[in-house]
């Protein structure tokens, strides 16, 4: 192992840059792992205290030295890292991905994850959306709650392509899981509608994936268009996932005929969207499905569309 004497990351023996802050380690010496201690409860805390550390010193590091902002002027005697070319990110999405197991977080470090949304690096920014999504989704504190759909509207108005469709999706399903949007409804609608406005696929089934999930009719027609003449099936399925969330019938007559279909991808993609549908088949279908029916990728499909619509059908209670 190299130990970074920078930021003190433990590298692997052949590591010639450090993967949190990409520091040259050629010349650190190799030493060896220290040896595994019997494991214990209270251990075991300080090794996630000292992890909890670690990811948080990352994600500090890399906002302070990110590429995008400016640098202060060197003071004498101070060396620059001129090798940028090097830095790929890797220690920041190791730290993202270590936080989105952690149940607990403090506030601070969750914070620090918001400047992430606007990374120039899709896999950094893509990683920070999900992780804010799922704290929009749980968040206890209404204040905090608040803040992350808010932080996910803005991802989704403007930006990268990648990072845009991932947060509208995200805010989508913060709405299902029964975050109060009526306050937002306007800027749900700004967003939704900027997305659907693109000539990117996957935009415009965001879009309408966020109007829909926000119970907004605003897109209707353009869903029914796209249902109707867009030669994509997989424009038509996302179009007409969002018009079955709404309760329109001819959304509810696609779905169900996808996901009882021949093409497996496509089943597979209905199923899911039945997770969402306001069909009174969707259960049904579902229940099916998930006895293997059709295929093992179905069937998984719609064991999770099941899972879905039981927590949704939980919180609306």
């Amino acid at each position: 192992m190299k130990k970074c004497p920078s930021c003190g990351y433990g590298n692997p023996d052949a590591g010639a840059k450090c993967g949190i802050c990409a520091k040259d380690i050629t010349s650190v010496p190799v030493k060896p792992d220290p040896a595994r201690e019997k494991e214990s409860s209270r251990p075991s805390l300080m090794v996630l205290s000292g992890l909890l550390l670690l990811l948080c010193g990352a994600l500090v590091f890399f906002m302070e030295n990110s590429p995008w902002k400016k640098e202060a002027p060197l003071q004498s005697g101070e060396n620059a890292f001129t090798d940028e070319n090097s830095f790929t990110y890797e220690g920041v999405l190791y730290g993202l991905d270590k936080m989105s197991a952690m149940r607990f977080l403090p506030e601070a470090d969750k914070r620090r994850v918001l400047p992430l949304l606007s990374s120039p690096e899709d896999k950094v920014a893509f990683a920070a959306a999900k992780l804010v999504g799922g704290w929009a989704r749980s968040e206890a504190d209404g204040a905090l709650r608040r803040l992350w759909f808010e932080a996910l509207l803005d991802a989704a108005s403007s930006g990268r392509p990648v990072v845009r469709r991932q947060a509208a999706l995200e805010a989508g399903f913060a709405a299902a899981f029964g975050f109060p949007v009526q306050p937002y409804l306007e800027r749900v609608k700004k967003a939704a509608a900027g997305l659907a406005a693109q000539k990117d696929e996957e935009l415009v089934s965001a879009g309408f994936f966020l109007s829909s999930m926000a119970g907004l009719e605003d897109l209707s027609g353009q869903m029914s268009r796209t249902l109707s003449s867009d030669p994509s099936s997989s424009a038509k399925l996302y179009a007409a996932c969002s018009l079955s969330r709404l309760g329109h019938a001819e959304g509810h007559a696609y779905v169900l005929q996808a996901a009882a279909g021949n093409d497996p991808d496509l089943r597979s993609e209905a199923l899911l969207c039945l997770s969402y549908s306001a069909s009174p088949e969707a259960g049904r279908l579902l229940l099916s499905a998930s006895k293997d029916n059709f295929d093992a990728a179905s069937a998984e499909a719609a064991k999770r569309g099941i899972k879905l619509r039981e927590q949704l059908a939980i919180i609306k209670k």
